[in-house]
């Protein structure tokens, strides 16, 4: 008896917590807080954009060794925003993700985060106007 009560217990805990993580933005069905949800969101779009700004200094003539390090930098950010960029492609075909895949989307937000950091301050050597 008892353990069945603790199972239902465990059973309606987990529909609340899967409950909890459901929200308006993209990415709010992953985290309990929408905080974390807005720095991941935000994360993803600040990486997004930084793509598209190296992208555009590609037809420009930069100094390679500037540049070369500029690329390594972009390709590090790409390879820390992975499971980010994962997750974007997911929920786009609408597939489904388990919750150990979107915790460590969750945690892997820090990490791209400091890449894209980096990459924003080679960036600031370059005149994109």
């Amino acid at each position: 008896m008892i353990k069945r009560s603790l199972k239902r217990y465990a059973f309606y805990g987990v529909l609340l917590s899967l409950n909890g993580l459901t929200g308006c933005a993209v990415f709010n069905e992953i985290f309990e807080y929408e905080s974390t949800a807005e720095y991941v969101e935000s994360v993803f779009k600040r990486q997004n954009a930084i793509s598209t700004q190296v992208m555009m200094l590609s037809g420009t003539e930069l100094e390679a060794d500037e540049y070369e390090e500029l690329l390594q930098a972009e390709a590090k950010m790409q390879q820390d925003c992975k499971l980010l960029n994962d997750y974007a492609v997911k929920e786009m075909d609408r597939e489904s993700t388990s919750l150990l895949f979107k915790k460590q989307v969750k945690d892997s937000a820090e990490g791209c985060d400091l890449s894209i950091e980096e990459v924003e301050s080679l960036l600031e050597d370059f005149d994109l106007d």
